[in-house]
């Protein structure tokens, strides 16, 4: 795809902004709302679950693939058989231009598809890794795996489906243009292509990061050139997170996928340090953090002064106890990053204090403490339009990673509903459009994956 083809995504008129909400699907028989939605079938009828492709082999399923632009593809889906079909699209599917990889045969762009639980500007299922390595984690959010478009018997459904373009610098994709589907093995005969492209629609991460990862391992871009041409689909930090997954992809060669546990590891470290009195608990609350996560992530502990050594983004966070008193414990919160000059950079502050004394304070409660500070930081939330009953809420991610899932606390009293987002897929420095039934909303919690 040519660069001056590229552009931003456009959503909620001229705002620039991702709308995050269900993925467009359409029925063409009346009576079908929404594909994705409807997943109770009527007393009676028969259920089956079924691949996308294997449906279609079987004759169950009639499909069509035709393009969407650069970031998406349009499926259309009817169900031939006599029971109503949850159809999952599998992880490494291919809307082929030709044959084979190359996909020049007709000028046209070879697209790989994530997942149709994804929102606007993410990709893939975002298969959750929470709870890997026996590591407990801080109100870790289920994400959804094997997410299935329900289609009733004799109907037709459309529904559009994230995608990457797999051949740089060939023509967008569109309406006009059809599609062959097929497994990525049989597009390719590089196991890095198949490896990356499997991996990514698993575990899911921002379209940016997908992009940048399939032009390299396809195209053989070299990241310097996407760096050159950084904002137009991808910006700086996706291209690094986009480098370190391709070095995870070259390092386990005979792995059919890059383990995501290793994608979590050495993202986050934690320096805990007070003066005086202070300095017995801390160094207490410091060997107790490694049994916990931030933001869904392990946490690597510091025991001195000096920067960590990382490849790749990372959260460097620095908690200085500041004051404690009977019933009541303080501390600041300083949150540095790894930026792309390999020099670590202030990215913001905080603080917290806890209704219990330092003594008393233990790992887990701090964690919590840590984890809602630090996500209240540098993920928020504000209201950008009202309606009856519902609010549009303005995202914006300053992490270095995407977002997998967000909590929210859905206004401000005490007893607020807490509303989950999976499957969100907002890559960092990046904005979105989040619809609430709330006048406004708060961070509660934030998921990372690595990605």
């Amino acid at each position: 795809m040519l660069w001056r083809h590229l552009c931003l995504v456009r959503a909620w008129s001229a705002a620039g902004l991702i709308v995050l909400g269900s993925v467009p699907a359409t029925a063409q028989t009346k009576g079908l709302a929404d594909g994705l939605e409807r997943s109770a079938p009527p007393a009676g009828v028969e259920t089956a679950t079924v691949d996308l492709l294997k449906g279609s082999k079987a004759g169950d399923l009639n499909v069509v693939a035709r393009g969407d632009g650069q970031e998406r593809v349009r499926l259309t889906i009817r169900n031939t058989s006599a029971k109503r079909l949850n159809v999952v699209i599998p992880p490494g599917l291919v809307a082929s231009a030709a044959a084979g990889q190359g996909g020049g045969g007709r000028g046209n762009q070879s697209m790989g598809l994530g997942s149709v639980s994804t929102h606007a500007g993410g990709f893939g299922q975002f298969a959750s890794s929470a709870g890997a390595a026996g590591l407990r984690s801080v109100d870790v959010l289920p994400s959804p795996i094997g997410p299935a478009v329900a289609v009733p018997s004799g109907e037709t459904i459309e529904v559009k489906v994230p995608a990457v373009c797999l051949n740089y610098g060939l023509a967008t994709p569109t309406p006009a243009n059809t599609f062959t589907l097929m497994d990525v093995a049989d597009y390719s005969n590089d196991p890095r292509v198949r490896k990356a492209l499997r991996s990514l629609a698993t575990l899911g991460t921002s379209h940016g990061v997908a992009q940048a990862v399939m032009w390299r391992v396809c195209n053989d871009l070299p990241f310097e050139s996407m760096a050159s041409q950084a904002g137009k689909i991808m910006n700086t930090s996706e291209i690094m997170i986009a480098a370190r997954f391709v070095d995870l992809v070259d390092r386990s060669p005979d792995e059919q996928l890059v383990d995501g546990s290793a994608l979590m590891h050495d993202r986050v470290f934690v320096r805990i340090h007070g003066e005086g009195a202070l300095a017995k608990d801390a160094q207490r609350l410091h060997d107790q953090m490694v049994n916990y996560r931030l933001l869904g992530l392990p946490v690597r502990a510091l025991d001195d002064a000096d920067a960590p050594s990382a490849e790749g983004p990372a959260l460097l966070i620095d908690v200085a106890l500041t004051d404690t008193r009977i019933g009541e414990t303080k501390g600041r919160i300083a949150i540095g990053y790894r930026g792309g000059n390999d020099d670590w950079q202030p990215i913001g502050k905080s603080s917290f204090q806890d209704s219990s004394s330092l003594a008393v304070l233990d790992g887990e409660t701090l964690a919590r403490k840590l984890d809602q500070a630090i996500a209240g930081a540098l993920v928020t939330v504000k209201p950008a339009r009202k309606a009856v009953g519902s609010t549009l809420l303005k995202l914006d991610n300053r992490l270095p990673f995407t977002l997998s899932a967000i909590t929210v606390k859905a206004g401000d009293s005490a007893g607020a509903p807490v509303v989950p987002y999976a499957a969100v897929g907002v890559g960092p420095g990046r904005s979105a459009l989040l619809p609430i039934q709330a006048p406004s909303a708060t961070i509660e919690h934030v998921e990372l994956n690595g990605l």
